[in-house]
């Protein structure tokens, strides 16, 4: 589907990772058996014009969430709403990032932290400037970013990732893709 809307290489190999494959920050396909009851992460990062686009997801193995991972992927969702209402021109990095910090400190999901929530996107999937807890750069119009919602390591979820990128505008954060944005929102 990526090489046929124009795809023409991939930044990362495709993310798959169910159960414990899930704790690493980008899972590749292994052998391992997808088992019912565990969510998969799913990410993927088609290149079309010399330009790195990026998606991630955590979908459940048998097509049904348990209440428990409803109830962390609805954490996950607003965080992503959070950060992306922040990325607006002149806002820093730091504060961009502070929100969902606050949030996954609220929820005890800070020992799971492992990735900032926002990096800028272009040539390379991800590349700086990252928007973390001390960054001190700042939004400006024709930035692209990805919102990047994870959490690694949780000893009943294991990894859990939501990602999508937006374009800033001089009124804020325009989706790449409304279509993808609206999936992650209607977890």
């Amino acid at each position: 589907m990526a090489r046929q809307s124009g795809a023409s290489s991939f930044a990362f190999k495709t993310i798959v990772g169910s159960g414990r494959r899930a704790n690493a920050v980008v899972p590749t396909a292994l052998d391992k058996e997808m088992l019912a009851g565990e969510m998969v992460m799913l990410g993927i990062a088609p290149r079309s014009k010399g330009y790195a686009g990026v998606i991630g997801h955590t979908l459940p193995v048998s097509g049904t969430y348990s209440p428990l991972q409803k109830e962390y992927l609805k954490h996950m969702k607003e965080v992503l709403v959070m950060t992306r209402d922040a990325l607006k021109p002149g806002v820093s990095g730091k504060d961009v990032d502070a929100p969902g910090r606050a949030y996954y400190q609220k929820h005890g999901l800070m020992p799971y932290l492992v990735c900032p929530f926002a990096h800028t996107i272009g040539i390379m999937e991800a590349e700086a400037p990252f928007f973390g807890p001390n960054s001190t750069d700042v939004i400006v119009p024709g930035m692209t970013i990805c919102v990047d919602v994870s959490f690694f390591g949780h000893p009943e979820l294991n990894g859990v990732r939501i990602e999508t990128g937006y374009e800033i505008t001089d009124q804020g954060a325009v989706p790449f893709s409304p279509e993808m944005e609206q999936v992650l929102l209607s977890l």
